[in-house]
């Protein structure tokens, strides 16, 4: 039975549900207010009948001063022979301690002693004095019948029982009629959202998921229903958003190859360029013994294998596979080694470079992966700033949903025309250099679930903004871009 009354609640739909609760809190208030009610009619009645004998105990002392200094015994039993049903024996005792009436004949004549005297406010429950003047002639006593008094309180409550019943039934029939009322208002948007949960869940086939709860058919409350059809939606999209996640990492890698065989012929021709001027000046060296020239046809030549080198190098960076393994670290520390790593190319520029980052601010990313990202904004930023007053400022903040980290330079900044192909592979101004740097950035952004950006209000100069997410929203190694 204590198994059976919480299923039969959890079949229960929410309309049910309300309109039983709200029935139930109607019975309570009715209850309390027809209880306080039945009480203080009850209570009501009481002290009128103890009112009504405590006037009539005043009365009969009032009537029996004259009969009582007169010593008429027979208007004395008049008045203590009344005919009032409430009262069950009336006793008139003088001044003397005599009983000179009673209801009970017998008790007539009877001297009261002081026990009897101390015993009769315990039998008889109503007195008062009996005087002429300021002189007391005696006492009346008054008994009451209780059984009498019970019956007439009763046939008195059975009509205030009645029309408390009345009005429980209309309570009832209001109460019912107001709990529906309410069960409609409330649960009206419940099934509608549900319905359009229904409606998503077929949509994205959550029902022949694996993940679906199979206890779902099992309940028929709303809310319990909308909320486990919202968990298996959650799942469902969790799942939904891995395999977006997958299908974005493979799409990555297949731009990655269309990018890489779109650079195979640059870079080929830039190879035949190079190995073009290597030829040349090794076929000069070979066939001429100019000692004049002759240094300047190796430095030629080393320019151009150290330019091929280069190319190859950031050719197999921007072609290998990136995968990120976040950590939790304090951002300003790794910002000042990284800043310290270039030190020596700063000081032989005279390039003055700042940090502004609050400590105890903590960002989740591989340290490897985005060290050589801020390396390659370094020294582009570097390259970029006049001979004379060079500076770089490196800042870090918190920003909408994780951190920002920016690389700002006095340079001439970045041509309108150049701004919307900076991130592709081989773009440059520079005159040396493979022109993938930045290309390699977005790519290290990009594992990180972050992005990178050229910045358009920070006055003069470029300045770079890399985003990474914050620490509760990331998700480690879920992209593996090739």
């Amino acid at each position: 039975m204590t198994r059976s009354l919480p299923h039969l609640w959890q079949r229960l739909t929410w309309r049910s549900k309300s309109m039983a609760l709200v029935v139930l809190l109607v019975a309570m208030i009715y209850l309390l207010i027809a209880v306080f009610l039945y009480t203080s009619v009850r209570e009501d009645l009481t002290s009128q009948v103890q009112t009504e004998l405590h006037h009539l105990t005043e009365s009969i002392a009032s009537s029996a001063a004259n009969p009582l200094l007169l010593k008429d015994a027979g208007h004395l039993a008049k008045l203590v022979r009344g005919n009032n049903s409430l009262v069950s024996a009336v006793l008139i005792i003088n001044r003397n301690g005599t009983i000179v009436a009673s209801s009970d004949l017998a008790q007539v004549g009877v001297r009261v002693s002081l026990p009897g005297v101390k015993m009769l406010p315990r039998k008889y429950g109503y007195s008062a004095a009996i005087t002429a003047g300021n002189q007391q002639l005696g006492t009346v006593w008054l008994r009451s019948n209780a059984a009498e008094i019970h019956q007439l309180i009763a046939r008195k409550l059975e009509h205030t029982t009645s029309r408390l019943l009345f009005l429980g039934i209309s309570t009832a029939i209001i109460g019912l009629i107001g709990a529906y009322m309410v069960s409609l208002a409330i649960t009206r948007p419940i099934s509608r959202l549900m319905h359009e949960m229904e409606t998503m869940e077929r949509q994205f086939g959550i029902h022949d998921a694996p993940t679906s709860p199979p206890e779902v058919d099992e309940y028929r409350d709303e809310l319990h229903r909308l909320e486990l059809a919202f968990r298996s939606m959650v799942t469902r999209l969790y799942e939904h958003l891995l395999e977006l996640r997958k299908l974005h990492q493979r799409q990555q890698a297949m731009q990655c190859m269309v990018t890489i065989g779109q650079m195979s012929s640059q870079v080929a021709h830039e190879i035949r360029n190079a190995l073009s001027s290597v030829r040349g000046a090794a076929r000069y060296l070979v066939r001429y013994d100019d000692r004049d020239n002759r240094e300047e046809f190796l430095q030629i030549i080393e320019e151009e294998v150290q330019r091929l080198y280069d190319m190859t190098q950031g050719f197999l960076d921007f072609g290998r596979s990136y995968e990120a393994h976040p950590e939790v670290q304090e951002l300003c520390t790794f910002l000042r080694r990284c800043i310290q790593r270039h030190q020596t190319d700063f000081d032989a520029r005279a390039i003055t470079v700042t940090l502004d980052c609050a400590p105890g601010l903590f960002a989740s990313f591989d340290s490897s992966l985005l060290t050589q990202a801020l390396s390659n904004l370094l020294l582009n930023a570097c390259d970029a700033v006049p001979a004379q007053g060079g500076e770089i400022k490196v800042s870090a903040a918190t920003s909408t949903g994780g951190v920002q980290i920016r690389v700002h330079d006095n340079g001439p900044g970045i041509d309108e025309a150049r701004k919307s192909e900076i991130f592709k592979p081989y773009v440059t101004s520079k005159t040396k250099g493979s022109g993938l740097g930045l290309a390699v950035v977005a790519k290290i952004m990009m594992v990180h679930e972050g992005s990178v950006e050229l910045s358009q209000d920070d006055g003069p100069g470029a300045c770079f903004v890399l985003y990474l997410p914050g620490i509760n929203t990331h998700r480690a190694g879920l992209l593996n871009v090739g």
